[in-house]
């Protein structure tokens, strides 16, 4: 067995000693010193803040002068973060962009091109914050890297969807499979209306996830244009793209065919069941209010509670819901009823 001696110990005690003495004060020392830094990108911030100001809110930049290196640079930085986050006016946007584009240009493009991931998702985010469209060019090489995570691609492509690239639902197509459904749905909400009018010329083309989310979009954007779309994906085989259709139909408020309802209140698929009860309340389609009450006794909770809120909707709603207490001996449509009808004489937000 090998022997500790008290003078090994005593050695190895010294020696740790040392390592966390060493290991303190290189933290002192790296925590004074970037505070001095925060300190000087502070002062540097009050130095330049008025100047930019003005030249922010008038256009007269003949007093702002930056040429920011080293710490003026990120002190520009964060002050133009500052300034784009509390003031709104499209003038002062565009005055942003232009310093942004001549200040931190050469930066960003640097900042891309490092070993870093966390400085080159940063530096996408500082492209974002200042709407830097002039770096597309930029932006298409650094996706087409072979380092550039998901992360990266997926942030490049909002962009992209920011500036109306044309390729943002090439590159979409790509890395789908990567992406979420909200991540792809986040995207897609931000371009603009034309430039979705002309991708969703495509649609068939498109996989199915993306297909689902463009519907989505239609919804959300109320893209009341996309009537025979919809109209059209009502009839298809796909269950999943009947939903979304019926949901956007609930979303947008675009008027439906109310021929195309009606069978979809005998749907095995409880999803489709609900969303038929959805449309028919927020349109408050009075020729399917039977087939509402009747959902009322649905085996499925939330097809129940659909029917039940879809009613309420209608001028007649707290009377219907009143008879269906009071006649019915189903317990689930009772149970029903008397849960929207107090939620509905309380004011419930629904």
């Amino acid at each position: 067995m090998i022997e500790i001696t008290l003078v090994t110990l005593f050695i190895l005690f010294l020696a740790m000693l040392f390592i966390q003495t060493s290991l303190f004060l290189y933290l002192a020392v790296k925590k004074y010193f970037n505070n001095k830094i925060k300190q000087r990108i502070i002062q540097l911030k009050e130095e330049i803040r008025l100047d930019m100001f003005h030249y922010l809110q008038s256009g007269n930049g003949g007093l702002l002068e930056l040429k920011p290196e080293g710490e003026k640079l990120q002190a520009v930085i964060e002050l133009l973060g500052e300034f784009s986050n509390v003031l709104d006016d499209s003038d002062v946007k565009d005055r942003i962009r232009i310093l942004a584009k001549e200040n931190l240009t050469h930066y960003i493009k640097r900042e891309l091109n490092k070993q870093r991931w966390s400085l080159r998702i940063n530096a996408l985010y500082l492209v974002e914050v200042f709407y830097m469209d002039h770096l597309l060019p930029t932006l298409h090489r650094v996706y087409q890297k072979r380092r550039t995570t998901i992360a990266e691609k997926t942030q490049i492509i909002k962009l992209l969807a920011n500036f109306n690239d044309p390729k943002t639902l090439q590159y979409l197509k790509d890395i789908h499979q990567s992406l979420s459904e909200f991540s792809l749905l986040s995207i897609l909400l931000t371009i603009e209306e034309d430039t979705l009018n002309q991708f969703l010329e495509d649609f068939n083309e498109y996989p199915k996830k993306i297909q689902y989310m463009l519907i989505e979009t239609i919804g959300k954007n109320q893209m009341i244009n996309k009537h025979n779309l919809l109209q059209k994906l009502l009839k298809e085989d796909d269950e999943e793209l009947r939903i979304r259709a019926l949901k956007a139909y609930a979303n947008s408020g675009v008027p439906i065919d109310t021929k195309l309802i009606g069978p979809f209140f005998d749907s095995e698929n409880w999803q489709i069941r609900m969303m038929a009860a959805k449309v028919s309340g927020v349109q408050r389609l009075e020729q399917y209010k039977d087939r509402l009450i009747s959902q009322l006794s649905d085996r499925e909770y939330v097809v129940r509670a659909e029917s039940a809120k879809a009613i309420l909707r209608f001028k007649d709603g707290e009377s219907t819901l009143q008879n269906v207490i009071e006649e019915t001996s189903d317990s689930f449509a009772k149970d029903m009823a008397i849960e929207w009808l107090e939620k509905g004489r309380g004011h419930y937000s629904y």
